[in-house]
This record gives structure tokens, sequence and C-alpha cells, in this order.
């Protein structure tokens, strides 16, 4: 008995200094993004009220956030009157447009080229799997607009979206919510249910879980690349480009929406690019299209370093004419 009470005691002093440390490691990273985001909010919204985050444990399922995040966070619709097919935006904040005025965004600049409805359904810090999710799981949306002409997915460099695939929670230890993946059941995606919440609640192992993910998929993705890490990949888009036509295109594959994906990908698109190419699905690297190597030279002025480096309305001025040519009816 006497024994088992020291244990319990021990056990509990051991719980109680985790979680002061916990507690500190948590305030030192606010600490750090709070500097981070005062040095960009001139750029964002000078008179916001800079909220400081809270310390958590429990985590919330993506499914429990989705409908607020898109009833809240999305960009306005363009041109919402027309009555023509519409056009589909996804991806993250570089189609977002995040920290920028509606008028730097790709939906924006884009309206101004097509007399299509835009319908930009990006989230910063979204990526391959969520456009996924929304297909599956918000069909009644879909269902209720004309077929769209064009579907777009916006893709990040491989420093973004291939680590995404593979998270439990957000890379932000901030976040209070789990990260939506998921993982490959008899060559299916399936949503990858959270575990471990209380585990994966403190933010010591949160930071730990997603430096090895990092680490892992720097390993497998570019370093050595891996078969079984670009599968997935590739099954993420052919998953997207089903649940297209089993939305659109099951009765009138002629008229099936066209999926094109617009890649800042480099070096590493050909091991993946050709295999989703023979399903139909377009790949444009954006790069080539406007002819330039390198996207990110300050002096073509494209990207924002001081908002952590994101595409600007100057880099969509240049893209958008450029598709218009290879797709007239844009």
């Amino acid at each position: 008995m006497k024994k088992s009470i020291t244990i319990l005691i021990s056990c509990t002093i051991f719980l109680l200094i985790f979680i002061i440390m916990d507690i500190i490691f948590f305030y030192y990273i606010v600490f750090q993004e709070q500097n981070v985001y005062i040095s960009q909010q001139k750029y964002i919204n000078p008179k916001e009220k800079i909220l400081v985050p809270k310390y958590f444990i429990k985590l919330n399922k993506f499914k429990d956030e989705y409908e607020s995040i898109i009833k809240n966070h999305l960009r306005p619709i363009q041109n919402q009157n027309s009555k023509e097919e519409p056009i589909l935006i996804f991806g993250c904040s570089y189609a977002y447009g995040y920290v920028f005025d509606n008028s730097e965004t790709i939906s924006y600049i884009m309206s101004k080229y097509s007399d299509r409805p835009i319908i930009n359904r990006a989230i910063s810090g979204w990526s391959i799997q969520h456009m996924l999710y929304q297909l599956r799981n918000d069909k009644q949306y879909f269902y209720s607009l004309k077929p769209p002409k064009y579907i777009f997915y916006v893709l990040m460099d491989h420093g973004g979206h291939f680590h995404r695939l593979f998270y439990t929670n957000f890379p932000n230890i901030l976040h209070s919510d789990y990260y939506l993946t998921y993982k490959v059941k008899n060559n299916n995606l399936t949503e990858r249910k959270p575990f471990l919440n209380l585990y994966y609640g403190f933010a010591i192992p949160r930071h730990i879980y997603n430096k090895i993910v990092k680490n892992y998929v720097d390993k497998t993705a570019f370093i050595k690349p891996n078969k079984k890490f670009y599968d997935l990949l590739i099954l993420h888009f052919l998953s997207i480009n089903e649940e297209i036509q089993k939305i659109w295109g099951e009765n009138q594959i002629e008229n099936a929406p066209k999926f094109i994906i617009l890649s800042f990908e480099g070096n590493n698109e050909l091991f993946w690019k050709n295999k989703i190419e023979e399903e139909g699905i377009k790949v444009i690297n954006i790069a080539e299209l406007i002819g330039k190597k390198n996207l990110e030279n300050q002096e073509l002025g494209f990207f924002e370093p001081e908002i952590a480096g994101h595409p600007n309305g100057k880099l969509w001025k240049e893209v958008i004419p450029k598709l218009k040519e290879i797709y007239q009816d844009l």
C-alpha cells in the first residue's frame, strides 16, 4: 500500500512538472509567433488587436471546425450574378491570398479575365486533402452549383503541401485542432482518426511529432525520392478527380469540368506529373507558364518576403493572361 502511494505521488509530481514545462514551452512559442505577427501586422490589419492564444490540452476534430471555417473565412465569390458555368479554385494560403487584400488574390484577378463566377474555396493552412474532404463531405453545396467549367488547385512548393499530407496536428502548435489527413486502406484514402488525444494536446509532443514528420518527408520526398511517398501524393489527386467525376461527370463525360493543377513545384514534379496526366488531370508549372525560372527572386516582385513569402497580385496578373491564351473560354 505504501509503495503504491509513493508511486502515485511520484507520478503526480512528474505530471505537474511536465505540465508546467509544457505551459512554459507553449508561451515561449507564443512569444516567438507574436513577434513575427507584429512585424507583419502593417501588411495585415494595423488596427487589429493581437490576441494571446490560451494554453489548451484538448484538440478539436476537424469536422467540428469545418462548417465555421467555410462560413466565416472564404473569399467572396467574384462575378456572383453571372449565369455562366463557374470556376472553382482550391488550395492553401497561396490561393487564398494570405494577408493580402482581396484585390491581390487569384480569384479576383481571374474575374477580370472571365465572365464566369469565380468561387475560391481555398483556406490558409489547408492542403490537397482538404479539397478531397470538401468534395466528399460537402456534396450538397457542390450539387447546388452549375457544373463548373474549370477546377483549379494551386499547389504550393514541396516545402508546404507535401509535409501536410502526414500531420496529425497543424505544424504550428498554437492551433487547437487535429489536422485533417488521410491514410491508405485497400488502395483508397480513408480519413485518419484522431488518436492519443491527451498526448497530442500537449505542446511539446506536438512540436516533436511535427519535427519527425518534416524529417521523414524531407528524406523520402526530396533527399532520396521514395516511390511510396509519391504514390500517396498521386492517390490524393486521383481520388479528387474521381470525386469530381462522381459529382459532375458521370453522365456527361464530354462536359465534365477540366481539373487543372497550377504548380509551384520544381525538380520533383516529374515524379508525379506524368502519372496523373494519364488520368486526364492537367499540370501547369507556373514558372514555365510565364517563362521565369526563379519566381521568388525579389527583383521580380512576385513574392512578399515580409509576409512569409506568399505570391501577390503581381504574379497572378502574369499568370492569368497566359492561362487565358491556353483556355480561351476561361
